[in-house]
C-alpha cells in the first residue's frame, strides 16, 4: 500500500485545457511522433537481396506517406536521436518520398545509410556536425536529380573530408579536392558553410562555380584570409552572413561590401571577447563605422546586423538609418546602441539588444547557436521574467532548443534553468500546455544530469519540478527524475534542497512501477540519506514538512518492494521507526505514515518475524484503538498480516497471537467509514491470502473492510483492479460460503454489489 497523493505545495490546478495558451500538436504531428517512438512495433526488418543488407518495411504493405509527412518523420527521428543506417532504409521512395533532409543529431548514420538519398528528389539539405560522414561523402550520396536541382545546402560545423582523407593528403592537394562535390551543385541558391574549414581559395571556387548563389553564410570560418572573391557574385548575392570573421577588420573587406549593392541582408557582427590574442596585436581597422557613414553602402539593405561592433558611434548609425528607409531589422546585441531612446519609443524596426524584452526575445531567436551571446541573453531574460504579466510559451520554446544545443555549457544551463522556473511557476505556469511543460522537464533533467555538482543549477531544477501540476499532470520519465532528485539529495546538505527533493520523491515514488521503486529503494545510499533526515527531525522533535515528505517517500518506495523493505531493515530503519512512534505519540500524521510503511514490511512473508516482538506488539495493541481511524486502520493491517506468519514466529514469551486476533475483530467492527479515501493500492494481491484465511475471520474482516472502503471511495479505479486480479472471484466465494463469518459475508456482499453497480456482473 502507498500513501494517498500529497501535494508538493499550495497550488491551484487548472484542468481547462481550452484556456491554455498553447494548443496540443496536430493529429499528423502526434501520429508521426508515435511512429518515430515505436519504429520496432510498426515496422519489420527483412534481408534485401538487392543490396544484401537488412531493410525496414512498414508492417502494413499498403502504407504510403506524402512528402510533407516523410520529411517530418525523418526530422522527428533525427530530433529523438534515433537515426542510424537501419532506420534510414525505411525511407524507400515508394513509401516515404523525401524532398527535404534535416540531420542535426545523426551521429550513428554513415555513408551506407545515406545512400538511400540517391533514390529521392531532394530540394534542400541541412546537416550539422556530421561526425561519421564528410560533406564530400554526403554529396556523393545524392542522386542525379538532386545534383541538378537542389537549391539549399547547409553543412554548418561539418567537415569537408573524412579523417582518413586528411591523413592521406597534404595542404594544397587536399584543398583542391575539398569542394569538388559542391561545385557540381549548379542550381544551388542557398549555401551555409559556417563553422567549417573553408579557406579563401575554396571560397573562390564556390563563387565561380555556383552562379545561382543568392544566399551565403561563411560565419566563423576561421581560415578565411580574404573575401575579395565575393565580387564575382555581386549581381546574385542577396543575403550574406559574415559573423565573427577576422576579415571584418580589413579595409579590403569594406571595399568588397561596398560593391555588393544588391544585398538585402548583411550580417557583419562579431564577438570581440573571443578574438584571437595574436589577431589583437595586428593593426586592424574596424570597418563598420566607415560603412555606416558611406551613403553608397547597401542601398537595398532591409536587414543589417552589427552586433558586437561596439566601436560604432550613434551618429554613424543615425546617418545610415536616414539614408536606408527600407531597413526592417537591426542587430545591435552587445552594443550600447540598443539603449538609445529611438529604439525604445516604438521605432518601426525590429532590434536585437538588451534594452527590452522584445529585443532579447528577438536576439534569442536569431542567435541560438552563438555560445558567446546566449548566456548574456538568458541572464537578461531571467531578470525580466519576474515582470512578465502573462504566460510566455513563445519564450519557453526559444529557450529549450538553445539549452539542448549547448547542453554542456554550464553558464547557459544555469541561466536557462532559472528562466524556465520563472516562466512556469505559479499562475502563469498553470496556463502553459502540458506538452510544453513536458519538454521543460526533459530539458531540466538533462541539465541536472550533466551538472550534478552545481548547487544553484540543481536548485533551479528542483524549483521547477516541485510543482503539483507538473508532477501529477505532465507526462515525462518519472523514474529518471526520481533518480536524479535522489542523487541531488545525496550531493548537497542543504535544508531547502532536502525539502524539495523529498517532496518530489514522495509523489513520484507512487507513480513509477514497482520494479523502478525497487531499483531506487534498494540502493543503500538513498535509504541511509532518507533515514538520516528522519533521524535528525526526531532528535530535534520537529514535525516539519521535510519529515512528512520523507516518511511519505519511504512509504511509497517500500510499497510492494521486498528488496526495499530488506534494505530498510538492514539500515536499522525499523528501530528508528519504533522510536518515532514513541517520540511522536498521538501525532496522527506521523503515526499513519510510520504504520503505512510497516504495513508494507508486514506484507512480505519472510520479513514478518522482524516485527513480531513484545515491544512492538504492545505498541500495536495501543495503536489499534487510536481515535484516528487512519492510525487504527494501518495498525490493524499490520496485525492482519502478522497473525498470518508461521507459528514459529510467535514463540517469543509474553505475546499472544490469539489476543491480537480478538482485538483486531473488535476494532474493525467499531470503525465508521471515513469521508475521504485513506490509502492507495497498486495491487490487491497481498489481500488474497488474508481473504482466504478461513480459520481467522478477523483477518478476513479487515481485508473486506479495506476493499469496501477503497471501492466505494474510488470505484472507477479499484473495481477494475479487483476484477483484473481475480479478487472478485474470491469475494463471491466468501459470499457463497455457508459457514463464513456473518460480518465478513455481509461486507463481501457489499463489495460485490459495488462491482455490479459499476458493470462488473458475474453469476454467484
Amino acid at each position: 500500500m502507498s500513501v494517498i497523493q500529497e501535494t508538493s505545495g499550495p497550488t491551484c490546478w487548472l484542468r481547462d485545457y481550452d484556456r491554455m495558451v498553447e494548443s496540443p500538436g496536430s493529429l499528423q504531428e502526434l501520429v508521426v511522433e508515435f511512429i518515430a517512438s515505436h519504429v520496432k512495433e510498426v515496422c519489420t526488418s527483412r534481408f534485401s537481396l538487392n543490396d544484401f543488407t537488412n531493410r525496414l518495411y512498414f508492417r502494413d504493405s499498403n502504407a504510403f506517406c506524402h512528402q510533407k509527412v516523410a520529411n517530418l518523420l525523418l526530422m522527428t527521428l533525427d530530433r529523438k536521436g534515433l537515426l542510424d543506417d537501419l532506420n534510414m532504409t525505411l525511407f524507400d521512395p515508394v513509401v516515404l518520398r523525401l524532398s527535404q533532409v534535416t540531420l542535426h543529431h545523426a551521429d550513428n548514420v554513415t555513408c551506407k545509410g545515406l545512400k538511400i538519398l540517391r533514390s529521392h528528389q531532394i530540394q534542400s539539405v541541412e546537416v550539422k556536425n556530421l561526425t561519421k560522414v564528410s560533406v564530400d561523402e554526403l554529396i556523393s550520396c545524392f542522386g542525379e536529380w538532386t545534383m541538378n536541382n537542389i537549391q539549399a545546402l547547409s553543412v554548418s560545423g561539418s567537415s569537408f573530408t573524412s579523417d582518413i582523407a586528411k591523413a592521406n593528403s597534404k595542404g594544397s592537394v587536399l584543398s583542391t579536392k575539398l569542394y569538388v562535390g559542391l561545385s557540381k551543385l549548379k542550381n544551388l541558391h542557398i549555401l551555409n558553410v559556417s563553422g567549417t574549414e573553408l579557406a579563401s581559395h575554396a571560397l573562390l571556387n564556390v563563387c565561380i562555380d555556383l552562379q545561382m548563389l543568392s544566399s551565403l553564410d561563411i560565419s566563423n570560418c576561421t581560415k578565411l584570409e580574404s573575401v575579395e572573391c565575393l565580387r564575382i557574385r555581386k549581381n546574385t548575392l542577396r543575403s550574406l552572413n559574415m559573423y565573427n570573421l577576422k576579415v571584418l577588420r580589413m579595409e579590403e573587406t569594406k571595399r568588397v561590401l561596398l560593391e555588393l549593392r544588391k544585398l538585402i541582408h548583411l550580417d557583419i557582427s562579431e564577438n570581440v571577447s573571443n578574438q584571437d590574442p595574436i589577431d589583437r596585436l595586428m593593426e586592424t581597422c574596424p570597418i563598420v563605422p566607415s560603412l555606416l557613414s558611406t551613403r553608397e553602402f547597401g542601398p537595398n539593405l532591409c536587414s543589417l546586423d552589427i552586433s558586437g561592433q561596439d566601436q560604432t558611434k550613434l551618429e554613424d548609425l543615425y546617418f545610415f538609418l536616414k539614408h536606408h528607409p527600407k531597413i526592417e531589422f537591426l542587430g545591435l546585441m552587445l552594443t550600447s546602441l540598443c539603449l538609445d531612446t529611438v529604439f525604445l519609443d516604438g521605432y518601426n524596426v525590429t532590434v536585437t539588444g538588451v534594452a527590452r524584452a522584445d529585443q532579447l526575445v528577438e536576439a534569442l531567436r536569431r542567435y541560438p547557436k552563438r555560445i558567446e551571446y546566449v548566456p548574456k541573453i538568458l541572464y537578461k531574460i531571467f531578470m525580466l521574467t519576474t515582470h512578465f504579466e502573462s504566460p510566455r510559451p513563445d519564450v519557453i520554446k526559444l529557450i529549450l532548443p538553445v539549452m539542448n544545443t549547448h547542453s554542456t555549457q554550464s553558464s547557459i544551463q544555469l541561466a536557462g534553468t532559472a528562466c524556465l522556473y520563472n516562466l512556469t511557476k505559479g499562475q502563469m505556469g498553470e496556463q502553459i500546455h502540458p506538452h510544453i511543460l513536458r519538454d521543460v522537464v526533459h530539458t531540466t533533467l538533462t541539465a541536472m544530469n550533466n551538472f550534478p555538482n552545481h548547487s544553484q543549477l540543481q536548485k533551479n531544477g528542483l524549483l521547477t519540478l516541485c510543482c503539483d501540476r507538473i508532477l501529477h499532470e505532465v507526462s515525462f520519465d518519472k523514474y529518471r527524475c526520481a533518480r536524479l532528485v535522489l542523487d541531488c539529495l545525496l550531493t548537497f546538505n542543504d535544508p531547502s534542497t532536502d525539502r524539495m527533493a523529498v517532496a518530489i520523491c514522495s509523489i513520484l515514488a507512487a507513480k513509477i512501477s514497482t520494479t523502478q521503486t525497487a531499483l531506487l529503494g534498494a540502493k543503500s545510499v538513498y535509504m541511509r540519506k532518507l533515514l538520516s533526515l528522519v533521524q535528525t527531525r526526531m532528535e530535534e522533535r520537529a514535525v516539519d514538512i521535510t519529515l512528512k515528505f520523507t516518511l511519505s517517500a519511504l512509504w511509497n518506495l517500500t510499497d510492494e518492494s521486498p528488496a526495499t523493505c530488506e534494505v530498510f531493515l538492514a539500515e536499522k530503519g525499523l528501530h528508528l521507526f519504533l522510536q518515532l512512534l514513541n517520540v511522536f505519540a498521538r501525532d496522527a500524521a506521523v503515526e499513519t505514515k510510520v504504520l503505512g510503511l510497516l504495513n508494507n514490511i508486514a506484507e512480505v512473508s519472510p520479513l514478518r518475524g522482524a516485527l513480531i516482538n513484545q515491544h512492538f506488539v504492545a505498541q500495536l495493541k495501543t495503536l489499534l484503538w487510536s481515535p484516528n481511524v487512519d492510525v487504527s486502520y494501518f495498525a490493524a493491517g499490520i496485525v492482519a498480516h502478522l497473525v498470518c506468519a508461521s507459528e514459529d514466529s510467535w514463540n517469543e514469551p509474553g505475546i499472544s497471537k490469539e489476543d491480537l486476533l480478538e482485538e483486531l475483530g473488535k476494532v474493525v467492527i467499531s470503525w465508521e467509514q471515513p469521508k475521504e479515501e485513506m490509502v492507495a493500492y497498486r495491487s490487491f494481491q497481498p489481500f488474497i491470502p488474508l481473504l482466504t484465511a478461513l480459520n481467522m475471520h478477523q483477518v478476513q474482516l479487515w481485508a473486506v473492510w479495506a476493499l469496501h472502503h477503497v471501492t466505494t471511495k474510488n470505484s472507477k479505479r479499484y473495481c477494475h483492479m479487483l476484477v483484473r486480479e481475480g479478487v472478485d472471484d474470491v469475494l463471491r466465494k466468501l459470499v457463497a460460503l455457508p459457514h463464513s463469518n456473518t460480518c465478513v459475508r455481509e461486507l463481501a456482499e457489499k463489495v460485490v454489489d459495488v462491482l455490479q453497480e459499476n458493470g462488473y456482473t458475474k453469476e454467484l
